[in-house]
Parts: C-alpha cells; structure tokens; sequence
C-alpha cells in the first residue's frame, strides 16, 4: 500500500516522525559521544525542514524547481564530510563551533543560490540523467553525487582498521536518502524515508557501543566482560584454559610498549586458530580459552599446537638498547613463548569462575616448572608437557 493512501491521521505522523527520531537519536549521540551520527541526523532533519517550508505538501513551485537540485547535490556531499572528518566527540567547543561555521556557509550558499544564480546554472545543476525515464528523477549533477559518494564510503570501509557498525551502514543510509529524494513528489516519503535511516543510525550505535564495551581494541579478541557472560551458556562438561605471555614485563622494557602491542596481537592471532574453543584476552599479557562441551583430554593436543606455533613465530625487531650503542643495529629474530594451565569441573570445582582459578593455578606451576609449558590440574595427576624442539625462545 502506498504512503499517499494512508489515512490522513498516519501522514500527519509520518511528517513528524523525523522531528522525534531525530531528538532520540541526537540524545543518544551525545549521551555516546559521537558527533559523526549527530551531524548526519541533523543534515537530514534540515532536508525535510526545508522541503516542508519550500513544497508544503509536495507542492509544485518555482522555488522547489530550484531548491530541489541544490539540496539534492549537497545532502551526499554533506554526509561524505561528516564521515570522513575525524570522529572528535560532542564537547570539542572549537570543532563544534567549525562544523556550526561550515552549515551557516551552506544556508548562505542556498540562499544565494535560490535568489542570484544564473538561469543558465540552474537549467545545467537541473539536467536529468534520464529524461525519458518517468520514475527517475535526480538530476545529473546529483547522481553523479551520490555515485562518487557512494565509491569513496566504500574506499574508506575498506581503509578502515577498525569495525564499525555505523560506517558500514552509511552505504545503505545513502541509498535510502537517494531513493528519498527522488521520491520526492510522492507525500510523506522523504518523511518516511528520513525516519528509517534515523532508525538505523540509533541502532547501529547501539551496536557499536556493545562492540566496543564487549571487544579488546588491541587484539579484536572478545574481552573479560563476554568471558564472563560466557559462563552462564555452559553445560557440566566444558573445558578453561588460562595463557600466559612469557617474560612480557622483561619484553616490554627491553623493545618498547609499541613492540609489545605487536606480540600480543601476535599471539591473538595464533591463539585464534584454536580448534573447538573460543579466545578472550583476560587483561594484560593474559588470555582464556574455554571449550565448551569438551574434556582436557579432548584439547590438550590442540593447546600443544598453539604453543608450539607461538613459539615458533619469530618477530624482526630493533633492540633498542642496541641502538643507543650502535647506530648499525640489525633487526634481529625474536621469539615469545606462552605458558598454558589447564582445568575442567570436578567435584571441588564447580562452577566456570572456579575452574577459570584453577586453571590459573595451573599456568603459575608451568611458570614455576621453567615456562613454555601446558600444565593440566584437576582429580587426576597433573601432567606437563615437555616442550617440543623450536626457534630459539627469548
């Protein structure tokens, strides 16, 4: 059914449906911080202020001949700005006060625009790229907008190191708001319209902010808080390891916190290859595997592996105790090596948060039994596995 057949009741709500999504949305924006999905929702409440203050109704006019190519060039490249202009926050007075500067300058533009520009400007930014095709409407100068908008957003996805729900999303938002404004005519759409891609932008931030309070920014690795909700999803038959990088502190003080980010996203990443279980970081140089419905005779082969691939992964680094004395220092190969416990339930431990502290017990006896070791504990005899021939080990 179509939006023009609605009740008159329901248009008078879709009209205003962009207002209250909009305060939502620019309350949830600030509440998180985040001025990108602020500004964006804010572009488009504008658009539909100034269609419903030009076109009432989708009223025909000499003024919407006019508005409507301009407005529809400068709504991508607006939403281009705000994505690709640094993510500063919503308390950076002198930022805020230049995004508040760069919207005067497009009203005045518009103003401008709408009152002095040359007839001739106004019949080229209104071409139609398709003139014989009665369903489309967009001028050229527009799509081709929207096109190369739509390219850059994906260079910049593609760019991008870290995941976000939001960015992701931006590509489909455009879609929506070109699909919008070529709808244009037809009452209540862009309302309509405008209300969805708020909608989406509300719950891509919450999914943003669950990424972010769930995962480690280090390693992409799920953190302590998803470990520990984890826990809840268990049966009786599960097994924890707990990991330990060796010598880490020794490590970071000899090459530096930056080579230390790169150990542990190392180990991240080996660790990630585990067969049957799930990695977390736990916090620091420490991280947790829990395998859910298997024994510690089902994973001790698969944890021997993931040692001895640590291990085996060497690093060329700069030491930069070498390099105050010789300006010739060489990168040189280095190794890291982890230390594993290993526990699953019994009748003293019961619970996951019991076994993840045995476990811990075990990874102190492999510290303490000369490192690069997998210790299992439970009922039975703890068992250490001796360490298998591998690159030297720092």
């Amino acid at each position: 059914m179509a939006i023009q057949s609605w009740p008159k009741e329901w248009l008078v709500l879709v009209e205003y449906a962009p207002y209250a999504v909009t305060l939502i949305g620019g309350f949830v924006s600030v509440w998180l911080n985040r001025i990108q999905p602020f500004l964006i929702l804010l572009s488009v409440l504008v658009l539909n202020v100034m269609f419903w203050y030009f076109a009432p109704a989708q009223e025909v006019s000499i003024s919407l001949s006019i508005l409507f190519p301009i407005v529809s060039l400068l709504l991508p490249l607006n939403l281009l700005l705000w994505i690709y202009l640094p993510e500063k926050g919503v308390h950076n007075q002198l930022y805020n006060l230049s995004i508040a500067v760069l919207f005067l300058i497009q009203a005045g533009c518009v103003y401008w625009f709408m009152t002095e520009l040359p007839l001739q400007w106004i019949e080229w930014i209104s071409i139609s790229i398709a003139p014989n095709l009665t369903f489309y409407h967009l001028p050229f100068a527009s799509s081709l907008a929207f096109v190369m908008v739509g390219f850059l957003l994906s260079i910049k996805l593609g760019m991008s190191k870290q995941l976000r729900i939001f960015n992701h999303a931006m590509v489909f938002i455009l879609l929506l708001m070109a699909f919008a404004l070529n709808q244009y005519q037809h009452t209540g759409t862009l309302a309509w319209v405008s209300s969805i891609v708020g909608l989406i932008i509300i719950l891509t931030l919450v999914f943003d902010s669950h990424h972010i309070a769930y995962t480690d920014e280090l390693t992409g690795l799920k953190g302590r808080r998803a470990l520990n909700e984890s826990f809840m999803g268990l049966g009786k038959r599960y097994a924890i390891a707990m990991i330990d990088i060796d010598h880490f502190k020794q490590f970071n003080d000899r090459y530096g916190h930056d080579v230390g980010d790169t150990v542990l996203k190392m180990v991240a990443s080996v660790l990630e290859t585990v067969s049957g279980g799930k990695v977390y970081r736990f916090g620091g140089e420490e991280f947790t595997i829990v395998f859910a419905g298997k024994t510690v005779e089902m994973v001790e082969g698969e944890l021997e592996r993931l040692r001895v691939d640590v291990a085996n992964q060497a690093i060329y680094l700069n030491d930069e105790k070498a390099n105050k004395t010789s300006k010739k220092a060489k990168a040189k190969p280095v190794n890291v090596t982890i230390s594993l416990g290993l526990a699953e339930p019994d009748k003293t431990h019961t619970t996951a948060e019991q076994v993840l502290k045995f476990a811990d017990e075990g990874l102190y006896k492999a510290k303490a039994a000369g490192r690069n070791k997998l210790i299992r504990v439970g009922a039975k005899p703890a068992k250490s596995s001796k360490p298998k021939k591998t690159a030297k080990s720092s």
